[in-house]
């Protein structure tokens, strides 16, 4: 068969040949080079037809070798990821698609080498995720067929056609459109029906050939394979493929039989076992998939389990066999976390451990059932609700008695919550993986029994309160001088626990002076045991009940426990303490006066734990602490902020590239202390604009893993700068100039960033080197989906005109409306304006629509504004580069912005437009008529703006806008806030009161046109007389009451 096609440029023509030598160079070649050119061509051929097919057919060939088969399958399941999909780009065709479904199953049913078949079974089930049922309507079917054909024929297809199965309701179960799901569901009844048969025919095989010795040994260990797969695929469908399993027979039916041979095969692997050892494992894998079906029933199904046969009976099943072996749990070798070859993680350990850990996990379960269901807007028949209660009643009265919680807690405080050996060899092994993987706020209660006993026993204790009070007892026994260290530590594990249950009964103020500090300088060689415990137990009750007064008390403890110069604080003890110590410090209560005595040395031993911790893990929480601390200190930090300041650039170039979290951790410190030493963080600025720059540099491969805190670290030292700025954080606004294109919050804050920089140096943006590319980068922002984007950015525009005026006077406003005509934001401006008026001119269903919304009419109209404002004459000489003469382009300009004083919403813009508007009134003809001719629509906007910024008290001419005496001052304020407030006290808004700018340019007009007689006569007769009638009122006195 040929595949010969040629492909641009210089790569190889695609053929089986060519394919086979490039799939060989890139897996056993030992020239890097050859690999890389191999991958490369690999990849050119993705887009060309007969690639994915031809890769099928190296899979399937059995005479190529292992290493390039391998390569194949692999290579062909990612392109169906990418490529199968009809909308993909350089998708697979049809034709394509239907040869490899044609030789699919092919690859697992005939496929004798088991990690090839799996990896095709995954090939196929990726397809029939998409395929299934509209394109590919007989997969199912037909491997069914197969199924059955082999059962009892070739034990080979059987798996194969099992393991094809297994990944396809695998991938169809986790599947969120309803398609698939729904396809699942049709199909599970005649799935379990054919799957039960297999699996209780292998069964039945395997045992008889274990007990009494009849069958063949290979058939045997074919058949406790596929009766495993079978199972697993039993245990999915019963729980995915059915809306109420309790209704169906056959879920009965096997959930009774699942419960059966629990007990059979639990039996089979003890002490006295009829099985057996090379073969107790994978009857051992079995008891797993049994425990995983009952809990995920439980889980997925609440209102189903309870009423499942027997379902209360296995529930106390499972906690006899996790109290038996609580007795045996000290001397467990413990549970293990690994990560097996395909990259999935893998828990390795002792069988009846695993079993006990899935009996808590169970009870846990049951526990949500009862006081946690689950909240749904599906609706919900009257049974279905009926239904939901019994299960509730079933599992509160029938289960969870008296009697059997005062077991589950005596068991767990007593037995589970002990320290092992082989918890301290783990300890010891590896302290940094260990303490990471016991934080409480982990996921270790999923693999592990100890953290599962504690959410087991809080889950009980937050519905049982009752249940405190033999707790407390315990603990207040086990807490004696006498007891060993190991006892004393499990009942703190308890009482840590209960915090929130007990709080009312126990006096821990007195607990704490009275054993606690003794307990934590206890030396023995257990010691570090307590020590970690009583970090853990300090956070859990500093929130509910540490009173003030002993606040430096559990400062005194964490400091002690962080003293590396105590043989006794190992690695664990100082790391737990380091992590832990962030709950105190983000307590409520924390006050920063009676923390400062404790500072110095915490910040010197935090830094000296980071120093000597290797993970990333531990050092994220370390930093974490310290941020925190540097956070609540608030202004009492600058004292310390030096030997921060020196640590932490020595940290940041001691984290290799890749450790960009630990970056992360540095800029967010950086951070915190600028905002909490204020504008004294400026002599910190040659050190963090290294790092800044670095981080912002779009070239960095950081960039985007640090551009989140970058920008807020950025943020926070503009808003402590004073002007004038250091010269190099002024030159770093180019920075941010390119990021203002994109709609997300890190544009949105360069944006504020690039608005402090008007503010803080705007000699240096309205240089010729910053000015028209930021202007540009401003401009791209108006359009942005995001209102507060460019609202930010209009704004921006304004200050950045005020201040050309401010700074150059007339050639300064010029200098900006010329660069704002270069880049053609001005144009755009005018065009979405009169497109504005152009659709106000026409109505009904042939109405043209407006290319701008009336928000951004708005915004334009501030823009132009602030020119006017600025310069009148500027304005008008930008308005005759579009139209000229002038009355071109102001009569509809005029109409549609005295008709947007309606939309503005917001005073200050009025008021700025109605000075900007007034302002035309001092120029001579051409523009003296043009204002003239519009002179209704000015009385008219004039009263209403006018009366609208009244202050009552003051009269009807008055200006609630205008600033006068000091400006006002708070606290808080930062050198941005001052230096912003002053700039806006200058503005016209806040500086000029309306009614008397509009009546001093209102009476040279008249005087300009002859004076009152000629007025009134040449242009206020054209005036509606209600017009004129309201605005001079504005000018009467208030009458007094």
């Amino acid at each position: 068969m040929s595949f010969a096609i040629e492909v641009p440029g210089e790569a190889a023509p695609l053929s089986l040949f060519e394919l086979g030598k490039a799939l060989e160079a890139a897996t056993i070649s030992t020239d890097h080079s050859q690999r890389q050119s191999a991958s490369q061509q690999l990849q050119s051929w993705e887009s060309h037809p007969d690639y994915f097919p031809s890769l099928q057919t190296i899979f399937l060939d059995k005479s190529a070798r292992r290493e390039i088969r391998y390569l194949a399958i692999i290579v062909l399941k990612n392109g169906i990821d990418r490529y199968w999909r009809p909308k993909a780009k350089h998708a697979i065709r049809p034709a394509e698609k239907q040869l490899i479904r044609s030789r699919l199953l092919q690859g697992s049913i005939d496929e004798e080498d088991r990690a090839f078949a799996l990896h095709n079974a995954l090939v196929t089930a990726k397809i029939v995720r998409i395929d299934y049922p509209d394109e590919w309507p007989d997969v199912i079917p037909t491997v069914m067929n197969i199924a059955r054909t082999s059962k009892d024929g070739n034990p080979v297809h059987l798996g194969g056609a099992l393991l094809v199965l297994l990944r396809v309701v695998k991938e169809l179960s986790t599947a969120r459109l309803a398609r698939s799901q729904t396809a699942l569901q049709n199909v599970t009844p005649e799935l379990v029906q054919l799957l039960g048969e297999i699996y209780t025919e292998k069964t039945a095989y395997w045992q008889e050939f274990l007990m009494k010795g009849k069958g063949d040994e290979d058939d045997a260990d074919y058949a406790m394979q596929n009766s495993l797969t079978a199972l697993k695929i039993l245990r999915r469908l019963v729980v995915v493929g059915y809306k109420q399993p309790h209704a169906d027979t056959m879920v009965q039916g096997f959930w009774s039989l699942s419960q059966t041979q629990f007990d059979q095969f639990l039996n089979g692997v003890a002490h006295d076992s009829w099985i057996p050892i090379p073969y107790q494992d994978t009857v051992g894998k079995h008891l797993v998939q049994f425990t995983k079906l009952h809990i995920q029933m439980c889980e997925n199904h609440p209102v189903s389990f309870p009423i499942l046969p027997n379902s209360i009976s296995l529930v106390r099943a499972y906690w006899s066999l996790v109290k038996d072996f609580a007795q045996v749990f000290e001397k467990s070798d413990g549970l293990k976390q690994t990560a097996s070859e395909a990259g999935n993680t893998k828990h390795e350990g002792p069988l009846s451990e695993k079993l006990a850990l899935k009996g808590l996990l169970l009870l846990r379960s049951c526990v949500a059932i009862a006081y946690r269901p689950v909240q749904t807007f599906k609706y919900r028949s009257q049974e279905t609700r009926e239904l939901e209660k019994q299960a509730v009643h079933v599992i509160k009265v029938d289960l969870l008695r008296r009697e059997l919680l005062l077991d589950i807690v005596q068991v767990i405080i007593s037995k589970l919550f002990v320290f092992r050996k082989s918890d301290l060899d783990a300890w010891e092994e590896s302290p940094e993986d260990w303490e990471a993987q016991e934080r409480t706020e982990g996921e270790a209660y999923l693999w592990a029994i100890r953290p599962c006993a504690e959410r087991l026993l809080i889950d009980l204790l937050m519905n049982y309160r009752e249940l405190g009070q033999p707790l407390l007892r315990y603990c207040e026994l086990a807490t004696k001088v006498d007891m060993d260290i190991v006892t004393k530590e499990a009942a703190y594990c308890a009482l840590g626990c209960a915090a929130a249950i007990v709080q009312g009964e126990f006096d821990f103020d007195r607990f704490l002076t009275t054993t606690l500090v003794k307990d934590a300088q206890i030396q023995d060689p257990m010691a570090k045991l307590l020590r970690r415990r009583i970090a853990i137990l300090l956070s859990q009750w500093v929130s509910i009940k540490i009173a003030t007064q002993n606040r430096p008390v559990v400062y005194d403890i964490f400091r002690h426990l962080l003293n590396p110069g105590d043989a006794h604080n190992d690695e664990v003890v100082r790391i737990t303490a380091a992590r832990q110590f962030k709950c105190i410090a983000e307590e409520f209560e924390f006050l920063p006066d009676a923390f400062l005595p404790y500072a110095a040395d915490y910040f010197n031993l935090l830094i000296s734990l980071l120093q000597e911790v290797e993970s990333d893990e531990a050092k994220l929480a370390i930093l974490e602490t310290v941020r925190l601390i540097v956070t609540r200190m608030e202004t009492h930090i600058s004292q310390f902020g030096d030997a921060i300041m020196v640590t932490l650039p020595k940290l940041w170039e001691s984290a290799a590239t890749e450790e960009y979290m630990i970056k992360q951790s540095i800029l967010a410190i950086m951070s915190a202390l600028v905002m909490a030493m204020r504008a004294d963080s400026q002599r910190y600025q040659p050190v963090i604009m290294p790092l800044l720059t670095e981080a912002m540099n779009p070239e960095s491969p950081l960039h985007l893993h640090l551009i989140e805190e970058s920008v807020e670290l950025w943020k926070s030292v503009l808003m402590q700068s004073t002007v004038p700025l250091n010269p190099d954080l002024a030159q770093m606004v180019q920075l941010a100039l390119p990021l203002l294109e994109y709609d997300s919050e890190v544009a949105n804050q360069c944006l504020e960033i690039v608005k402090n920089y008007i503010l803080l140096s705007p000699q240096n943006i309205l240089s010729d080197t910053f000015r028209q590319p930021t202007l540009s980068a401003l401009s791209k922002t108006l359009d942005s989906n995001s209102r507060d984007q460019a609202s930010l950015g209009a704004k921006s525009i304004e200050l950045a005109i005020r201040f050309s005026h401010e700074l150059g006077g007339s050639q300064g406003v010029q200098c900006v409306v010329q660069d704002l005509l270069d880049i053609g934001l001005l144009r755009t401006i005018l065009e979405g304006l009169h497109s504005a008026w152009e659709s106000a001119q026409t109505t009904g269903p042939n109405r043209k629509p407006s290319k701008i919304s009336t928000i951004k009419e708005t915004d334009y109209f501030a823009i132009l504004a602030r020119i006017l404002v600025a310069d009148p004459g500027v304005f008008v000489t930008m308005l005759s580069a579009f139209g000229s003469p002038l009355d071109q382009v102001w009569p509809w300009l005029s109409t549609q912005w005295f008709s947007n004083f309606d939309c503005m919403g917001d005073i200050e813009r009025e008021k700025l437009s109605v000075i900007a508007l007034t302002r035309l009134w001092e120029l001579p003809n051409p523009m003296q008529d043009l204002v003239l001719h519009r002179l209704q629509d000015y009385l008219s906007t004039w009263t209403s703006v006018v009366t609208e910024l009244a202050d009552g008290e003051e009269g009807p001419t008055s200006d609630s806008l205008v600033w006068t005496g000091e400006l006002a001052s708070f606290d808080w304020d930062t050198p941005l806030d001052v230096q912003e407030r002053r700039f806006a006290a200058k503005d016209v808004t806040h500086s000029v009161a309306t009614y008397e700018f509009i009546r001093v340019r209102l009476q040279d007009m008249v005087q300009r046109v002859g004076g009152e007689a000629a007025f009134e006569q040449g242009w206020a007769v054209n005036v509606d007389r209600e017009v004129l009638t309201g605005f001079q009122k504005l000018s009467q006195p208030v009458p007094q009451e």
